[in-house]
């Protein structure tokens, strides 16, 4: 078993009547073996990342494509699209038992850096 701790901040002065400052952080429990990696997704068709035999797990995934400003789709292992990332922007998932996750580029190839840790 291992811990991973996932923190979240949000802080604006003026996106909101109030200035808001939100910090989150949970200690999550996950199992091994983790997937790290950094791949190149392309267009043409999707990339699994997590199968949908994997179980819950979380997922980390970041657009850090530098050579152009296309997004990537973050969809279930189905193909039904529930999120989009552009350069820069990331997401972290919890992944619910059995749904699996993939990604695919939108018009162009894109740089994407991912984590997977399974849920214990």
């Amino acid at each position: 078993m291992a811990t991973v701790t996932a923190t979240l901040g949000i802080n604006s002065a003026n996106a909101l009547l109030d200035s808001i400052n939100l910090s989150l952080s949970n200690s999550l429990t996950t199992t091994d073996p983790a997937d790290v990696g950094r791949i190149t997704v392309l267009h043409s068709g999707p990339t699994e990342l997590a199968a949908a035999s994997t179980g819950a797990h979380y997922a980390y995934i970041k657009n850090i494509s530098s050579t152009n400003s296309k997004p990537v789709d973050i969809r279930t292992a189905a193909g039904t699209a529930y999120a989009q990332l552009t350069t820069g922007e990331f997401a972290y998932i919890p992944v619910k038992v059995n749904l699996g996750i993939e990604i695919i580029a939108i018009d162009e190839s894109v740089v994407v850096e991912y984590a997977i840790f399974k849920k214990a």
